[in-house]
This record gives structure tokens, C-alpha cells and sequence, in this order.
């Protein structure tokens, strides 16, 4: 089983801290490259990174009344 390790993009901060730049969350980034969220955020949290912004839905919006 490949794990964020054996993800080149993910393996390396540099690399990884583009994607961050360019995607925005998790959640693109592991669409964009085609693995796991855990994969992503495992990956972020061992580098020391944090996502630039995370979308909020509709539902979570009303309810924090924003």
C-alpha cells in the first residue's frame, strides 16, 4: 500500500508547499494528485504546513450565522 511517503509531491515540503499555494486545501490537493486526504494531511502535518484557506458549505455557513 503506497503511502504520503511514496508521493513524490508529498515527500518533498518544497514541492508540497506549492501545491498548497496553488490548491488551497487538502481535499484538491488529494483530487489533484489522485490519493487519500489522510495521505495529504499526513504529509502537511510531518512538513509543519498548514492549508491556506478551507471552504466552508452552505449548511456550516448558516449555522455559524456567517
Amino acid at each position: 500500500m503506497k503511502t504520503w511517503r511514496d508521493i513524490e509531491e508529498l515527500a518533498d515540503r518544497r514541492k508540497l508547499q506549492t501545491l498548497i499555494d496553488e490548491e488551497g486545501t487538502p481535499l484538491r490537493i488529494s483530487r489533484r494528485l489522485g490519493c487519500s486526504l489522510d495521505s495529504v494531511r499526513n504529509a502537511m502535518h510531518h512538513h509543519g504546513l498548514k492549508a491556506k484557506y478551507y471552504l466552508i458549505g452552505a449548511e456550516t455557513k448558516q449555522r455559524l450565522r456567517l
